[in-house]
């Protein structure tokens, strides 16, 4: 027997209003909710905690940081997507297409991230020398100064060379994100462009836009970009959320081991530059090996569902 669904005829357009208030709602509560752990946990007062979010140093900061984004990654990436796929279907797992599918897929959406590495390291290179006429200077100080403390922050959580640091950083930097933001972006805001713009292909664009720029790092924006966008057509071709969110946490933990083996001393690669390419062969090869991939997974999915119908 199926659930009841509170709002079973709800338009496209409404829903994506809804979702959008949802996170502003959600962003506000989670983020007055870490504030309070800062508070009464932690024995911060306001100053200190908007400088340690600026510029954090300490043990004790790390500690708060990581409680931080934990508080607000579970409330704003997870238990929002499952609310909003609770209101509007009958399925949860459905509609957030949370379905099987086959390892291998899997496993080729990691490869995936490997295979892209140059062409998106080069999409970041170009992106980074973004520069802006003199009107529009102000808004380049302020993109830069986004992107300065989000750098601060990802040095500074990336900057361990314990185990538990290591492994603390897969959790909250590589796991949680991953499954939290694919649950968000792909298994509900996909699904709602999808819907409202009826295109599959403008969901996703979409999407992907969305995502880059609510990361608020403008000279990091298409590097992030392709990603949503290779994550978005992983999801189309496989009709599975799990094998985008492996690919989101491949690329993610990724970036997480090579810090960490760099600040032990066991590598000289610059985690940065890992996969970067100067030669303009490597990296349209590159692209071409990320696009036969994703050509052979579709086609071996069109052949599994022809098996199954």
């Amino acid at each position: 027997m199926k659930r009841h669904v509170f709002f079973n005829e709800t338009a496209p357009g409404v829903k994506v209003f809804i979702l959008l208030l949802f996170f502003l709602l959600g962003m506000l509560f989670f983020s007055f909710a870490g504030v309070l752990y800062g508070v009464l946990i932690s024995g911060n007062d306001l100053s200190s905690i908007q400088t340690i979010v600026n510029h954090p140093q300490s043990q004790a900061d790390r500690s708060f940081l990581y409680a931080f984004q934990l508080i607000n990654q579970i409330g704003i990436f997870f238990l929002i997507p499952l609310l909003f796929a609770y209101l509007f279907s009958s399925r949860i797992t459905s509609y957030l297409r949370l379905n099987k599918t086959s390892l291998l897929f899997i496993l080729l959406a990691g490869i995936i991230i490997f295979t892209l590495l140059p062409f998106i390291n080069w999409i970041g290179q170009i992106n980074q020398q973004m520069t802006f006429p003199s009107g529009l200077s102000r808004i380049g100080e302020w993109m830069k100064a986004k992107e300065n403390q989000a750098d601060t922050l990802t040095q500074f959580f990336l900057n361990v060379s314990s185990l538990k640091g290591l492994l603390l950083n897969i959790l909250i930097i590589g796991l949680i994100p991953a499954l939290g933001e694919e649950l968000l972006f792909r298994g509900v805001l996909q699904r709602l462009f999808n819907e409202w713009t009826r295109s599959v292909p403008a969901g996703i664009v979409i999407t992907a836009f969305i995502f880059s720029a609510i990361h608020l790092q403008f000279f990091g924006f298409l590097p992030r970009f392709v990603l949503g966008l290779i994550l978005g057509i992983l999801l189309e071709i496989t009709q599975s959320l799990w094998v985008p969110v492996f690919a989101h946490f491949v690329n993610n933990t990724t970036l997480v081991l090579l810090y960490y083996l760099h600040n032990k001393g066991l590598t000289t690669i610059q985690p940065e530059n890992f996969g970067s390419s100067s030669h303009f062969f490597f990296i349209i090869l590159s692209l071409l090996l990320t696009l036969v991939l994703l050509l052979w997974m579709a086609d071996q999915q069109k052949k599994r569902n022809k098996t199954f119908s």
